[in-house]
Formats: structure tokens, sequence, C-alpha cells
């Protein structure tokens, strides 16, 4: 199903840029299967009976030029939970951020129709502040291939290494989507390098939580779609008083007198076994 052999180098060049881009990551012969899924899963039709947590979009309800996403699909979706719950999409993350593994927080589904709008620049780990630590990576895994022109994701290359700001602006559709970005490096006299993602259908992206992205307007005919994992260390757990970020979505999940993050809601993808 996935197919990576991650080495020192690529680790290397993760920590240096704040992401890492490869060409192949998923087996093509299930690429059909997966981009399938996504009108059913926009139209209501949850395969397993239960609803995601977030659905931004849907069918003959809201304007076709949108970014069109849902989070956590993998409880919808059995093929989706395959991918986003893969050991090794857990065991690379894990080895990317030097932890002893990782579990999932979220997943999305990311479809940009032809024309589809932009998402503005921001950090990951901002809007998970009712996380304890407040760190994550993102594997971005790509059902189509790719470009600058087709409203693909952009990385502002070493932007990992700045601190992490408070989420502000729009999210979704923004007129300027690297207005908050702007006014972040003008404030604090940072050079912005953007790095597009470029990659054919079944290519990956993975990012430090850190690190400044966002995406413009698919300007092309084609679709571009994603599934994607958003990852913390296997031992994170609720911050036991803070309710910011998404706390208000996910906090529903926490148990009564436990701060664990519980592997019914947040599965456990893989750990280290050699310590």
């Amino acid at each position: 199903m996935i197919n990576l052999e991650l080495t020192q180098k690529l680790i290397n060049d993760f920590n240096n840029n704040g992401f890492l881009i490869l060409d192949k990551f998923l087996d093509t012969e299930y690429l059909d299967q997966l981009r399938s899924r996504f009108e059913p899963l926009f139209k209501g039709v949850f395969e397993t009976g239960v609803e995601p947590d977030e659905w931004n979009w849907k069918f003959e309800k809201d304007p076709n030029d949108v970014t069109r996403q849902i989070c956590n699909a993998w409880k919808a979706d059995n093929l989706i939970r395959n991918f986003v719950c893969h050991e090794i999409v857990g065991k690379f993350c894990s080895q990317l951020m030097s932890w002893k593994g990782a579990r999932l927080i979220q997943d999305n589904i990311l479809w940009k129709p032809p024309g589809g709008k932009t998402l503005g620049y921001h950090q990951d780990a901002a809007y998970d502040d009712w996380i304890i630590p407040q760190t994550m990576v993102t594997c971005w895994m790509s059902l189509d291939n790719t470009s600058k022109s087709s409203g693909t994701l952009e990385f502002v290359k070493g932007s990992h290494l700045w601190e992490l700001q408070p989420p502000k602006g729009e999210f979704h559709s923004p007129t300027d989507y690297k207005e908050q970005l702007n006014i972040f490096a003008e404030k604090n006299k940072k050079k912005i390098d953007i790095v597009y993602v470029e990659v054919p259908a079944g290519g990956v992206s993975f990012h430090h939580g850190y690190t400044w992205h966002g995406s413009g307007v698919n300007t092309t005919q084609e679709h571009r779609r994603a599934i994607v994992a958003h990852c913390v260390p296997a031992d994170a757990k609720f911050h036991p008083t803070n309710e910011g970020g998404t706390a208000k979505i996910y906090k529903k999940y926490k148990q009564k007198n436990s701060d664990l993050l519980d592997e019914k809601f947040f599965p456990l993808l893989w750990k280290d076994k050699t310590n």
C-alpha cells in the first residue's frame, strides 16, 4: 500500500527544511479506489455509519469553487483508515521528529476542484494547544498530479525554526492567503523562501507542525485531491486546562479523570519497541 525507505539523508533534509517532498509513496494501484471515496463522503454516505468530526462542504449546498475538507474520514471509511492509520506513516513521522512513537490526532481529505480557492498560510501545531506537548507532524498524500498552478501545498523553507504564532486571520478562502505569513515575517524580520509540492499522483510530503504553509487557487481544469494524516507523539496527552484551538471539537473524547488520548479516537500508529 505504501512504499518508502527513510534514509538518514531524508531525515536530515526534513530537519533542515521543515518538510520532506517525495515523488513516490502510495502504491498507484490504490489511487482510483481512494479517489472514488471522495464524492460519496461529501454527499454524506459513510461506509461505517459514523459521521466525521468536521465536514465543511456538501453537494448542492455549498459553492463549487471552494476547497472541500472533511476531518476524521477514517471513522467513516475503512479504506481511508487503512492509509492514514498505516504503520509506516506513524513510523516515518516518529523518525522524522525523533519521537518514540506516533498516534493519529486528526485526518483530512482535501478536494480542490478547478477554480478551487485558497487556504490561508498557517502552522498546524498552532491549532492544537489543547495537547501536551503542543507539536505535530503532517503526512500529506497526493492522489493527483500537483503543480503550482493547481493550487498545491506550499511551504516556507526553514520556518519550522520560527516561533509558534496563535491562529489569526481567515483559514478558508482568504483573498490574500499569504497575509498572516507576510505580517509575521515582517514583524520578526524573517526571510520568506517558498517551495511548492509538485509531485505525481501517489507522491507525498511531510511537514513539521511549526512549518508555515498554505495553498493558492487551482487555475487548472484538473481536480487536486489528497488524504492527510496529522500525527502527535504516542505519549501526548490532553492539556488539563486549555480549551483553545480545536478543543471544542475533540475534548469531547476526553475520559473522565484522565488526560490520556483514548485509543478509540486517537489511534496509535507505531511505537518503537527497541527501548
